[in-house]
């Protein structure tokens, strides 16, 4: 049998990790440095202030990012929107929409690699 006919124990049918999985919990890991690394205990919901501080951008930045997302008729969203929702006029940011921000912004994402 050569090398190309073998098979492998009858795994062919069975699918790897998914990958997207391994990209949350990259980005899940990630975020715990952050909060780490800025003194700030994980929650629910962040303030600008400490988002600007994590994601090390400035609050007209956050501001833009939150904008972006502030259309979901868009039929391909831009990868830096950030779901925020607003108290009063103040938005704040969900621990699960950094989470999902820092997936769809992982360097190799964006570079297509």
């Amino acid at each position: 049998m050569s090398v190309p006919e073998r098979r492998s124990g009858g795994f062919s049918g069975i699918r790897g990790p998914d990958p997207t999985l391994d990209l949350r919990r990259l980005a899940e890991t990630q975020l715990q440095t952050l909060l780490r690394a800025e003194g700030l205990d994980p929650r629910a919901v962040y303030r600008p202030g400490e988002v600007c501080r994590l994601l090390r951008i400035s609050p007209t930045t956050l501001r833009q990012f939150c904008e972006l997302a502030e259309h979901p008729a868009v039929p391909n969203p831009d990868p830096r929107a950030l779901a925020s929702f607003l108290v009063g006029c103040h938005h704040r940011i969900s621990h699960a929409a950094l989470v999902d921000w820092l997936m769809r912004n992982q360097k190799f994402e964006r570079e297509g690699g």
